[in-house]
């Protein structure tokens, strides 16, 4: 009985060779490790949906970042009270700190914690750092803003809901050249992907289709770039101005220009708004315009209008375009995770690219292409008091008002 008893305290390691069945006594070590390994599959088998979210919180974009988790968190706390989420999906997040070698570190922690899908890549510089890391650490990367125009042509792992900055470019190229009757513009622009990606297809309808004349370009990251305007600005007397960058660098070229009482039109890119900046300088930013992918607040869909009456109720302000694009990728995550059978990385990009059709958003219909794009073409905006208007709209609105008041005139007989 007690030998019986000893030989049941070993285990046995049973495996097949070229010559049959061998049977082998494991000793201590070996069964700890086999106790190991089993409870680690044991638990992998177990273990919850993992999701992860990578967004800058601090440095320069951050502004950028609050805005998305705003509509992220949105977007879960409505898909738990819709049960269109099943809270056995984790949520782990990430911070960026704006800067893409620390996006790509935080991106591969974010990975070992189990997460197969990722929101990331606020800046397309972001993105650009981390791409070689998705099929290496075998993951998928929703960027709710990165817009440089090669981000797609580089992973199959990699989608995204801005519309690339080529778009952005030719549509502020035409609307400053057809539009705004420019036929002439100076160019400030960052060094960084996002304007390299956009000052290329805008040069090519400006200059090339349309004949206008870009008479100079200011690097706003030469430290001498103030008095390269003020000299450019002298000699040429430009019709308009393209400022190509992020919030901050923008709103200092914005500033320089006011003090110079620049008269002429001043265009920005999408990648300067945000809700914070408009609140902070809406004086400064009277009367700019600047392309965006169509998220439009007065858009009348009950989608649209759900989503601006419950972000302004839960964070004291309407959301802006990143928070809109922001909360569409956490409901395209959300739906995937729904409509795919297993939370595998195969399963989920198969869902991506095939399930997600006319899926409808509040920054439009969502349908990727082969290479994980969205086809949603730029209008133009305009801040009017501190508000941000659909421009075309605000026309329209305009001449209805002025043929209202010389209707009124015509009555009265004046």
């Amino acid at each position: 009985m007690q030998g019986r008893a000893r030989r049941a305290r070993f285990l046995y390691h049973v495996s097949l060779t070229a010559g049959g069945v061998v049977v082998k006594r494991l000793s201590l070590s070996a069964k700890i490790a086999l106790i190991v390994c089993a409870a680690a599959a044991v638990t992998a088998c177990g273990s919850k949906p993992t999701v992860g979210v990578l967004i800058p919180t601090t440095g320069a974009a951050a502004s950028y970042g609050e805005s998305m988790k705003h509509g992220i968190d949105l977007a879960i706390k409505q898909a738990l009270a819709d049960g269109s989420l099943s809270s056995s999906v984790r949520w782990v997040w990430g911070d960026s700190g704006s800067d893409p070698a620390k996006a790509v570190t935080e991106l591969s922690r974010l990975a070992k914690q189990g997460a197969h899908i990722i929101i990331a890549g606020t800046t397309s510089d972001e993105a650009k750092a981390y791409l070689p890391s998705l099929e290496k650490l075998n993951i998928l990367a929703l960027s709710p803003s990165a817009s440089a125009p090669d981000l797609t042509k580089s992973s199959k792992n990699f989608f995204r809901l801005f519309a690339s900055d080529e778009l952005e470019g030719r549509r502020a190229g035409r609307f400053l050249r057809e539009e705004q009757d420019a036929d002439t513009v100076l160019i400030y622009a960052e060094d960084t992907e996002q304007a390299r990606g956009i000052e290329p297809p805008f040069r090519q309808v400006f200059e090339q289709a349309m004949e206008g004349k870009v008479v100079g370009r200011v690097s706003l990251n030469d430290p001498s770039w103030q008095q390269q305007s003020a000299d450019l600005l002298a000699a040429n007397n430009p019709d308009a101005v393209y400022i190509v960058g992020y919030a901050e660098p923008s709103l200092r070229a914005l500033r320089h220009l006011r003090e110079r009482s620049f008269p002429g039109t001043i265009c920005l890119t999408s990648a300067f708004y945000s809700g914070e900046t408009i609140k902070r300088e809406s004086a400064l930013l009277e009367g700019v315009f600047f392309p965006q992918p169509a998220f439009d607040m007065k858009d009348e869909r009950d989608l649209v209008q759900n989503f601006v009456s419950s972000y302004q109720s839960a964070y004291g302000h309407p959301p802006d375009i990143y928070a809109a694009h922001a909360f569409d990728a956490a409901r395209i995550v959300i739906h995937v995770i729904k409509s795919s059978p297993s939370f595998d990385t195969i399963e989920l990009r198969k869902s991506l690219n095939y399930s997600i059709k006319e899926f409808p958003g509040v920054t439009g219909t969502i349908q990727f292409d082969e290479r994980g794009e969205v086809k949603h073409n730029p209008i133009m905006f305009t801040i009017r008091n501190g508000e941000v208007l659909n421009f075309e709209r605000f026309v329209k609105d305009q001449k209805k008002l002025i043929r209202g008041r010389i209707r009124d005139l015509l009555l009265r007989g004046e």
